[in-house]
């Protein structure tokens, strides 16, 4: 037998060839969890806004693949943030994103909000945490691009606070990962309501004898059962909307009264515009459009 031979084969030569393949699954292991941490913080961005209601971009792919980004808010208690139309106070959540480059966001995905009253006024938004999903339109996927957004919203409790916010992101060349923020935008994503056209049969306004009200009456029919339905109404901001009363008149169909307030003259502008109903209750909420009609 060789030297060589005898080495290798020698206590001393088994503990060199274990530490040596010890070593290289440390390497190993430690490459992948840089390569995991790289990823990890290529999803997130830097907190930005108020402690009152903080807000970051982050980055992931659903369970389906589906990629997409969004704006994360962590918001404390007795705080929130509104919808898109808040109600009778309030400012939404607006995002510029030219500054993007390599990468175009798209539209934001707004999940069902929560109804808030106070001295009077009802308003709509959310509490806690909030994910507004957000599409992307195109992404260079040959290498990393940077997401940037200046973003206003206002958070509010007792007080409202105007906010303003720039965040920054770099995606990855390639595929986004499959990660927990994925999990948060699917999550967020199903709480969005469905858009449906032609669920809003008929919207129909009748004057009161009070020259500045009116009635909506709405009829819906959603393919699937809504208990205790209710809806949120968008559309001309010249009048108030106000709190709707919706019961089941038949399977199938919704029947739902709305007061509306505002000037003669903004009333009679309504007929022929567009209205906005998002119809929501037990189940799965329902976005649909129509055009409200005189009631003959």
């Amino acid at each position: 037998m060789t030297h060589i031979q005898q080495t290798h084969d020698s206590p001393g030569g088994s503990r060199w060839l274990s530490g040596t393949v010890l070593l290289l699954v440390t390497a190993i292991v430690l490459l992948t969890l840089g390569r995991h941490e790289a990823l990890g913080a290529r999803s997130t961005s830097d907190w930005s806004g108020i402690p009152e209601a903080e807000v970051r971009l982050i980055a992931g792919a659903t369970a389906t693949g589906q990629e997409m980004i969004a704006l994360e808010f962590v918001i404390r208690p007795k705080w929130k943030v509104y919808w898109r139309s808040p109600g009778d106070a309030g400012y939404p959540p607006v995002a510029d994103w030219d500054d993007s480059e390599g990468v175009t966001p798209g539209a934001i995905s707004w999940p069902l909000p929560d109804t808030f009253e106070f001295w009077g006024l009802r308003t709509y938004g959310y509490a806690d945490r909030l994910v507004l999903p957000v599409a992307l339109d195109g992404r260079d996927r040959d290498r990393p691009t940077t997401v940037r957004v200046a973003l206003s919203y206002a958070a509010c409790a007792d007080i409202c606070v105007p906010v303003e916010a720039r965040l920054s992101l770099e995606l990855p060349a390639d595929d986004l990962p499959k990660n927990r923020h994925g999990i948060a935008i699917a999550s967020s994503l199903a709480a969005t309501p469905a858009r449906m056209p032609g669920v809003l049969q008929a919207a129909r306004l009748s004057r009161t004898g009070d020259e500045d009200r009116g009635i909506l009456l709405l009829d819906l029919a959603p393919p699937f059962e809504i208990g205790s339905p209710s809806v949120i109404i968008e559309g001309s901001r010249d009048v108030v909307f106000g709190r709707d009363a919706c019961h089941t008149a038949a399977p199938g169909r919704i029947r739902c009264t709305v007061p509306v307030d505002g000037s003669d003259h903004a009333l009679r502008a309504l007929p022929g515009s567009e209205l906005t109903v998002t119809l929501h209750g037990a189940g799965r909420a329902i976005e649909t459009t129509g055009a409200i009609q005189t009631d003959p």
